[in-house]
């Protein structure tokens, strides 16, 4: 736990996770080319940082594949409500700049990672 930085999350890694905010959520998530994967957090939040470095890896092993980005909603408020997140940590998957998938709570990184294969493997179009 000594790479994280003070939020929890690891410092700057090349590959990890990607800070956002609500002004460059549409370019960065929306347009992004490829899934988004977002996580809606805060730095009161414990399970946001116990989740910070299962994502930080999920983040690297995807990269090229998947965009992972972080959402501190203490300090983008406009981004949480516009998609009506409630609780935190929250991970909302974005393919063509559609959500996709939603998890709330106690998050599964595992569970995370089935629905990214599955997503791969099917080419699937947002609804």
């Amino acid at each position: 736990m000594d790479d994280l930085n003070e939020t929890g999350f690891i410092a700057h890694w090349p590959g990890g996770a990607e800070a956002t905010n609500s002004d460059a959520f549409d370019e960065d998530v929306l347009e992004a080319g490829v899934p988004a994967l977002v996580e809606f957090w805060a730095a009161r939040c414990s399970a946001c940082r116990r989740l910070a470095p299962e994502l930080e890896a999920l983040a690297r092993e995807q990269q090229g594949l998947v965009r992972v980005f972080t959402l501190n909603v203490d300090e983008e408020l406009p981004a949480a409500v516009r998609f009506e997140v409630l609780a935190i940590p929250a991970l909302l998957l974005f393919v063509g700049g559609q959500e996709v998938a939603r998890w709330v709570g106690t998050v599964s990184v595992a569970e995370v990672r089935s629905q990214l294969k599955t997503l791969s493997q099917l080419s699937v179009r947002p609804l």
